[in-house]
């Protein structure tokens, strides 16, 4: 299809993206443009934005197979019939790779779905002269409620997802091989040259792993974010909200989703972090020593030598290490996250906290506003747990109720049987 997602870098460091239709160079699409900058842009991150456009993308391309225009035919007060309805969630849901029929994940067609109904019903109210009719009000009412039965219900209970969630954790077999990576990181390296972005790529996993930071709050770090141990205090990695960045040059700008907040890192990681900066960041052709240039970049020649490493770059990377060593397979930056909250619930039942103070522990570590929903569903952990040690020891003790029965006279039976011989 001819249609493409575009990204920039205002001059204020905003990131934005429009849709562009291949045959018609120079210009983006007029009513996706207009309404991502009136209807979304302020209350959304860019990240949110693309989502949406690649929604309305999708239903672009849906009109050019079906030779429909939606404005015109809003205009003619035409709307969508039921038919047309069910073939274009369809289409929305419809994977882009793997055999003809596969679909995406429900989650994310339902995304699409309500993203794409949410812009249609701007769309009419946007071309229609006399949308405030009741009329047309009911008819573009009635064409979102048709598009949005087309959600598909989440299955499973809530609480069975939250525990999935919960328990999840790295695999014992990748915790091996990243503990063996972290005392040797330049295990199976062939290539001198290649020393300094193995030692970044192990470093970056330490970091994810002693921390539980998002994979974009850990791109967006910079050298200012890097405080060294001094005066009994521990190192300590500095995350900030860093939307807009002007000092960033990466048009796909990674951020942080949760709120800032400062972590300890071990002396450990912070010799590593340490080594890696003076020892092999410093020799990258173009590299920068600024306070606001970034921690992690990229090594080997290109155009984008010694910039901040993309978030596409680093993906590669961890496939890198996953194709030398298999025992990494299974791992993904967000693992990392419910593998420290699974640990950090260890810590908290050694550290007897109460369950109150390892919600607020686990929120401000995490990021999480006060009350969160995440902190909540990992505390569950912890409840469970205790619940099943009240359970067994409740077993126990049914267990032994016999024989302390048999063994303990009944002073009240007993006097029972007494008075009932005596008569």
């Amino acid at each position: 299809m001819p249609f493409q997602i575009k990204s920039f870098i205002a001059s204020d460091g905003e990131r934005f993206s429009q849709i562009y239709d291949s045959d018609e160079a120079g210009f983006p699409l007029f009513y996706p443009t207009a309404y991502i900058a009136r209807s979304v842009r302020e209350a959304t991150t860019h990240e949110t934005q693309k989502v949406y456009l690649d929604a309305i993308k999708r239903l672009c391309e849906w009109e050019v197979r079906n030779m429909t225009d939606f404005a015109t035919a809003f205009q003619r007060r035409e709307f969508l019939r039921p038919n047309q309805i069910d073939d274009l969630a369809k289409y929305l849901r419809s994977a882009r790779r793997g055999k003809s029929g596969k679909t995406i994940s429900s989650e994310k067609g339902n995304t699409y779905v309500s993203y794409v109904a949410s812009y249609l019903k701007w769309l009419a109210n946007e071309v229609i002269t006399d949308c405030d009719t009741p009329e047309i009000r009911e008819m573009i009412a009635t064409q979102d409620a048709w598009l949005l039965e087309k959600l598909i219900p989440k299955t499973g209970s809530r609480s069975a997802r939250d525990q999935k969630t919960i328990k999840k954790h790295l695999p014992e077999k990748a915790l091996e091989e990243l503990s063996s990576l972290w005392t040797t990181p330049f295990t199976k390296i062939c290539r001198s040259n290649d020393k300094g972005s193995r030692m970044r790529n192990i470093v970056m996993l330490r970091i994810l792993y002693e921390t539980g930071m998002r994979r974009g709050e850990l791109l967006a770090l910079k050298l200012k974010n890097f405080e060294e141990s001094a005066g009994g205090q521990c190192a300590r990695l500095i995350i900030e909200r860093n939307h807009n960045d002007s000092f960033d040059s990466r048009v796909q700008q990674p951020v942080a989703k949760t709120l800032g907040r400062i972590v300890p890192v071990t002396p450990e990681l912070e010799c590593q972090l340490l080594e890696y900066i003076t020892d092999y960041r410093s020799l990258v052709p173009n590299v920068g020593f600024d306070e606001e240039d970034s921690i992690f970049v990229t090594h080997r020649g290109s155009l984008g030598q010694g910039e901040p490493i993309s978030i596409s770059a680093f993906s590669q990377a961890l496939i890198g290490l996953k194709k030398l060593f298999p025992a990494l397979y299974a791992i993904y930056p967000h693992l990392f996250r419910h593998d420290w909250n699974y640990r950090f619930s260890k810590v908290a039942d050694r550290e007897k906290l109460s369950p109150e103070d390892e919600r607020q522990n686990r929120e401000t570590l995490m990021g999480w506003a006060g009350d969160s929903e995440m902190a909540r569903k990992y505390n569950l952990r912890h409840i469970e747990e205790k619940s099943l040690s009240v359970g067994l020891k409740v077993a126990e003790d049914t267990g032994r109720r016999p024989s302390s029965v048999s063994t303990i006279p009944n002073k009240s039976a007993e006097l029972a049987l007494v008075a009932a011989h005596g008569n």
